[in-house]
């Protein structure tokens, strides 16, 4: 099972519920889609390095952090963001209700198959 992790570039810290559904997601032992933007790409690599968690794959959006995953670069921007929507299973997404990138993710994705979490910045 693969998992595309997004959220908006305006988050500044992660959240209780964020933290246990990650957590939960490598519970599973699923792969983690996640790109290297700002904001909420980097918090969650940061947290998946604390837990450990090697079962990742990072797309590459132009920051070069990786944080020590394996990093896929398929192009510019948003072609990171089509090829993990079309390669995963699930999506977990957090949003402001402004964030570009996490709207059109939110197109891409079925709703059936995926979480949001709403977020007041």
């Amino acid at each position: 099972m693969q998992v595309f992790l997004t959220g908006t570039e305006r988050l500044e810290k992660m959240n209780a519920e964020m933290w246990t559904r990650i957590h939960n997601i490598t519970k599973l032992k699923a792969t983690i889609l996640i790109g290297n933007y700002r904001g909420f790409d980097q918090l969650a690599l940061a947290f998946l390095n604390v837990l450990e968690y090697r079962n990742v794959k990072v797309y590459e959006t132009g920051s070069g952090l990786s944080f020590g995953h394996q990093i896929i670069d398929v192009g510019r921007y948003p072609r990171q963001d089509i090829e993990m929507s079309r390669s995963a299973d699930y999506m977990l997404a957090v949003y402001d209700g402004l964030s570009y990138g996490v709207k059109a993710n939110l197109r891409r994705m079925p709703a059936e198959r995926t979480r949001i979490i709403y977020v007041n910045i």
